[in-house]
């Protein structure tokens, strides 16, 4: 399964879209300190956004923390679950699914009860981890056993006795391969009515090929499409028609629209996703709120995978000093949040119109609005605000906001015309 859904994943560009769009929607957010303290708000941000720098945070060196971030929901998504090892230097070391595997050594596994590279305690929880290395050609070398204190695990599941995740595009392998490789034949098949694009019909003796015994001559035509139009003088009775059908043709597109639209539900992906053409911009949006709505528990299960890094990153700055905190706080005490980006206003007019109208009438506030729309921290932007009203009034510019009010368009009631176009 692993290996069907990398192949998917590198060689059919939907199912490498499909996996993309599903980041864009999930995997994007933004630190925030909440103690309510301003001075070791300001030390945890800094250190935050250092942190976040390649040489830092990961181990390899070679992606910051927002692309490491990514690339662990891409591995949860195609392999089911991805592993981050906590070192000493407080960097994270990422280990792909593949590599915890069930150990084949009696001695390793004479304790306890293992499935699939992970030896469970009496609750079923997870105690320790056997890790693998990478050989290459498809060889793995055994390393050693990891405590599950060191490891966070990233997973999708399913079921409360599953121990290792299982891929959502488990469900679509299948439907995904198949329009894959149809549309391998379908190209096949165009490319053979492209070589052989002429075919003699005739009613003589003679055929215009010798037979495969090599009992008749040849009395045919030779045609040459390579120097240009060609006028053809049959015989009486032959005729020529090029080769052509109709590749693939309406029921099958049909039918492969509704096959990858099935298959694309496993990640909650609307069709008009892929084919913009496909709705209105009211079926768009419509389409747009639900599957928001199914990115929620998504979203939840990468902020807690955060929140287990971040508690391991405070305690390790308290430790080395980095971190100077009053005298009587502790970790529950240094309240954060990962913020996710939201998705910006399709139309600013109406939709900040609505916002400040919610707002005004006490069903919304302008903390979430900001957090939905993707538009920062409230307090930033009200600093953000002073500080060009300050520089704008030293420079003898009056900024004003007052909100204009939207253009109504009009209602056109074409219940007449209807009518009328009905009784014709």
């Amino acid at each position: 399964m692993l290996g069907t859904t990398r192949d998917l994943a590198r060689n059919f560009s939907l199912v490498a879209w499909a996996i993309r769009k599903h980041l864009d929607y999930v995997s994007m957010f933004d630190f925030q300190s909440r103690t309510g303290l301003p001075e070791v708000d300001t030390q945890i941000e800094r250190l935050m956004a250092e942190w976040q720098r390649p040489q830092n945070c990961d181990a390899a060196g070679r992606h910051n923390f927002a692309r490491m971030l990514r690339l662990f929901e891409a591995c949860r998504t195609k392999d089911g679950d991805v592993f981050a090892l906590k070192l000493n230097s407080l960097q994270l070391q990422a280990i792909e699914g593949d590599r915890i595997r069930q150990p084949i050594d009696a001695e390793i596994t004479a304790e306890g009860n293992w499935f699939n590279g992970v030896r469970v305690n009496a609750a079923g929880g997870a105690a320790e981890y056997a890790l693998y290395d990478r050989e290459g050609d498809g060889r793995f070398e055994y390393n050693r056993n990891v405590p599950a204190s060191r490891i966070i695990h990233h997973a999708y599941f399913e079921r409360f006795d599953q121990v290792r995740g299982i891929s959502p595009l488990a469900a679509a392998v299948n439907s995904f391969r198949d329009v894959y490789e149809g549309i391998d034949y379908a190209l096949a098949k165009m490319k053979v009515e492209q070589l052989f694009a002429l075919v003699f019909y005739r009613d003589a003796n003679d055929t215009v090929a010798p037979l495969t015994d090599g009992s008749s001559e040849a009395n045919g035509y030779a045609v040459n499409f390579g120097k240009g139009p060609v006028q053809l003088d049959l015989d009486p009775g032959d005729k020529a028609e090029f080769l052509k059908t109709d590749n693939p043709g309406s029921n099958t597109r049909e039918f492969i629209q509704v096959v990858l639209s099935i298959a694309m539900k496993s990640l909650d992906l609307p069709y008009n996703f892929a084919d913009e053409s496909y709705t209105n911009f009211f079926g768009s949006r419509a389409a747009w709120l639900q599957y928001d709505r199914a990115c929620m528990a998504k979203r939840a299960d990468i902020q807690e995978f955060l929140r287990k890094i971040t508690t391991w990153l405070f305690t390790g700055w308290i430790v080395s000093g980095q971190l100077q905190v009053p005298a009587g706080l502790t970790i529950s005490d240094l309240s954060f949040e990962w913020v996710h980006r939201g998705m910006p206003w399709w139309d600013p007019a109406k939709e900040i119109n609505g916002s400040v109208a919610a707002i005004q009438a006490g069903l919304d506030n302008p903390y979430r609005i900001c957090k939905e729309a993707g538009r920062g921290e409230f307090e930033d932007n009200i600093d953000a605000i002073a500080r060009a009203q300050q520089y704008a009034a030293s420079r003898g510019v009056n900024l004003n906001y007052v909100m204009q009010p939207a253009p109504v368009e009009p209602v056109v009631d074409d219940t007449q015309d209807r009518n009328t176009r009905g009784r014709q």
